[in-house]
């Protein structure tokens, strides 16, 4: 049997009170769990009040508050929330170093022994305004997410993971943090290559997470 739009409204609500706030996860649950209660009706004969309480304790350690040093440890969500937020914030630490390592060995094998004749000034230049460019773009990402007034799992990664890097960025950019590119201390140079490369790009795959929860707005809208 299908069950009402009544008794749909009366999942999401529980999931709600259980901390999933998030529209994305909310509607990927309730499919699941209205399709187990489907078929405690109609396998076990079940109503759907015990059907109801009877999936969702089945459904209680994935729902249970936790939290992680991978996102920080003051962040508590459900289980089934944080571990997608792990998993999303390890595999795109992990790309963006690899990605950064392009442009640090670029510079090391072609650059090794030539350092002294090499002007660091625009290649700081560069780092700079690519640093303000992405701050700015957090910024009118954080105002569309602020405006668009849903929560998502992407807003939530976007949110939490962009922050710390923001004002790095941002710094980094308007030169009060210094960008320590010398021809006088290869080993430095390399290090800041590494890490300016890996906060750009760790950066744009968050701006990838804000763009994915514009995207999923915009479908539930017109849903």
């Amino acid at each position: 049997m299908k069950l009402t739009l009544e008794q749909i409204s009366k999942i999401e609500e529980t999931l709600v009170l259980n901390g999933i706030q998030y529209e994305d996860i909310k509607l990927e649950l309730t499919d699941h769990i209205a399709s187990e209660i489907e078929e405690q009706i109609m396998v076990q004969g079940y109503s759907f009040e015990v059907a109801l309480h009877d999936v969702f304790q089945n459904w209680k350690e994935q729902l249970r508050p936790t939290s992680s040093h991978w996102v920080g440890l003051i962040n508590s969500s459900p289980k089934i929330v944080l571990d997608k937020w792990v998993r999303t914030t390890k595999q795109l630490q992990l790309k963006a170093l690899l990605i950064a390592l392009f442009p640090t060995l670029f510079f090391a094998y072609f650059f090794n022994g030539k350092q002294n004749k090499f002007d660091y000034t625009l290649l700081v230049q560069i780092f700079k305004t690519m640093c303000l460019a992405i701050s700015l773009s957090i910024i009118i990402f954080k105002f569309l997410i602020f405006k668009s007034n849903i929560k998502t799992s992407f807003s939530l990664y976007f949110n939490k993971n962009s922050t710390v890097f923001f004002i790095y960025l941002f710094f980094y950019g308007l030169g009060f943090i210094p960008i320590k590119l010398s021809i006088w201390d290869y080993g430095t140079s390399l290090f800041f290559i590494l890490l300016l490369s890996f906060l750009l790009v760790y950066s744009i795959f968050c701006l990838k997470l804000a763009y994915q929860h514009l995207q999923f707005v915009k479908k539930l809208k017109l849903s």
